[in-house]
This record gives C-alpha cells, structure tokens and sequence, in this order.
C-alpha cells in the first residue's frame, strides 16, 4: 500500500541527507585565471558526472560547454578547498550534443568525456553516477512523477559570495551549491527529446532566487521514499533530467526547464546519447502537493547503488 505524503511534511533530515548524496554528483565548472599575480575564478555553469560502461563523463547544457575553455586548465569545484582543482582540457573531449534554435524549447545537452588518468583522480573525491544500472528502468518502465520528491541542484550564481581575506591583500570567493525541492510537471515530447518543467509556487518565490544563472548543466533527480518499520527513508536518487533554462518570472509563472529522462539515439555519439533516465538553502516549491511512499513491506536497503568509484 502505497502513502500520501506532503512536500512540506517529508522529514527534513532525510531531505538533508537527499542533499548530501546528490553533492557527491555534482560538480561546477571554473574559468581560472591569474590577473595580476592573483588568482580569479569565475562560475562557468553546472554539471553531473556520470559513467555509462568504461566511460566516465560530466553531463551538462550545451551552452555550458560552448563557453568552458578549449586550451589550459578548466576549473573543476569538486570539494571545499582554498586552490581549486584543475584539469588539462587535453584530457577532455567536449560533446556539443544537441542545441535547438530556441533557448525556451530545447533542446540544450552536452557532455565533457573524461580521459581515464582524469576521471579516476577525479574518482577518488567524487563520485560518477552509473548510467546503466537505472538505464532500462528509467527509459521503459519509470516510476509515477508522484513517487516520492524531486530535487534540482547546482551552483548557483546568485549566491556567490565572495570575502575580503584578513590581510587585505586579496579575496574569497565561495561558489553556492542550492538544492531546489518540489515536483516537476511533465511536458511531453518536444521533436526527438522530452522535458520536465521545475516550478517554483507563488507562495515560495520570496525565497527562491531571482535568477538560476549558474544552475545549468545541474541534475534534476527523483529521490523514491519508502515506509519502512524504522519511518520513512529515501531510495538510491534517480537522475532525471539536466537542467538548461529559466522561465522568465511573472504573476503566473516561475521556474526551470530541465531535459527530461529520454534522449534519441540519434542525437550525439553512442556514449553520451541517453541521459539514461537521463546545505544548500531549502526551496520548498509546492509544499501542500501530495507524494507518494513506497509501502512498508519487508526489503532489502535499496540506497547502495550510489555509482561508479575510482
């Protein structure tokens, strides 16, 4: 039997510890640059990073990866540090896998393949989301959009602070990684790819940001619940979707578009076509909108598949 839950009343620590899971997946991309003997970093966008078989990757929007540098070293936020990690972009294949003429529509994926050297160092802080394992199940037979809460997380710009260091001589830059938590409302095939979109209730938009620059290129995950004897625990997350668009604000409408959990095969190369489903600040969008959990029948911890490692 399956419960109706409300967004607002999912327990909050398990929607933190949602969170935490999810940031081991994401990533934000860094132009770093020395101007006057002084380092300047500067958000580029979002990503997540991913594995379909031997290949290790970092999903993204189209228009992320159309700015990220071609020669040198691309900036890579991978964990809390003053020195922010970098890799040679020689090592890097950028797949500007499908662009539409309309920013709105979509569609807008692109994806950065990592040499093995790369991606293994990048192994050992984060961790790559396996792609195949949730491949068919998300494709042929994906759970209701009801089930359980959604979660849109990335770097956002907006929140980007930056401090003055104490000897006066220079500055902190610390880069924002915001966790929106709602449901998506489903719209459909569009041409070759589907989409999701992520709105923000009238209620919740004097907390939500004004603009999501920097979001783009985040993942968009489903996060099943299960009533288990012990109450209420969340699933292995399910990446859904890559975001790549602000809806402009007004009395009606706010929000985000993502790529929903399909891609055509036809579009981009064979390791990169599917998305596969394809804290931070609480956002909660619709907090009075009915989820459902899992019933409370004996079963296996179902949270271990959390990706590839190293």
């Amino acid at each position: 039997m399956n419960d109706i839950i409300l967004i607002r009343d999912v327990p909050r620590a398990l929607v933190d510890d949602a969170i935490k899971d999810l940031a081991q997946y994401t990533i934000a991309f860094l132009h770093v640059e020395n101007v006057a003997n002084r380092q300047q970093v500067d958000l580029l966008g979002s990503g997540v990073l991913v594995s379909v078989g031997n290949t290790r990757a970092i999903l993204t929007a189209h228009h992320v990866v159309q700015v990220l540098p071609r020669t040198g070293r691309l900036g890579l936020l991978l964990e809390r540090t003053r020195q922010p990690h970098t890799i040679d972009t020689q090592g890097a294949a950028f797949l500007e896998i499908a662009r539409g003429t309309q920013d709105a529509l979509g569609p807008d994926l692109g994806a950065v393949v990592l040499a093995q050297p790369i991606a293994s160092s990048i192994a050992s802080i984060k961790t790559f989301y396996n792609l195949d394992a949730r491949r068919d199940q998300l494709l042929h037979s994906p759970p209701d959009l009801r089930d359980g809460v959604w979660i849109a997380q990335g770097f956002l710009e907006e929140r980007t602070v930056i401090t003055p260091d104490p000897d006066g001589r220079g500055m902190t830059k610390g880069f924002y990684n915001f966790s929106g938590v709602g449901g998506p409302e489903d719209v459909g095939q569009i041409g070759e790819h589907d989409y999701f979109e992520f709105p923000v209730s009238h209620e919740a938009r004097q907390t939500s940001p004004r603009s999501w620059g920097g979001m783009s290129g985040g993942g968009l995950w489903q996060i099943p619940l299960k009533r288990q004897r012990s109450g209420l625990v969340h699933l292995t997350p399910l990446l859904s979707g890559i975001l790549f668009y602000q809806q402009p604000t007004t009395d009606t409408e706010c929000g985000v578009r993502g790529h929903g959990r399909r891609s055509d095969p036809r579009s981009g190369p064979r390791n990169s076509r599917a998305i596969g489903c394809s804290r931070s600040d609480r956002l909660r969008h619709r907090a009075n909108d009915p989820v459902r959990a899992i019933g409370n029948e004996p079963t296996r911890d179902d949270r271990r598949d959390r990706g590839s490692r190293g």
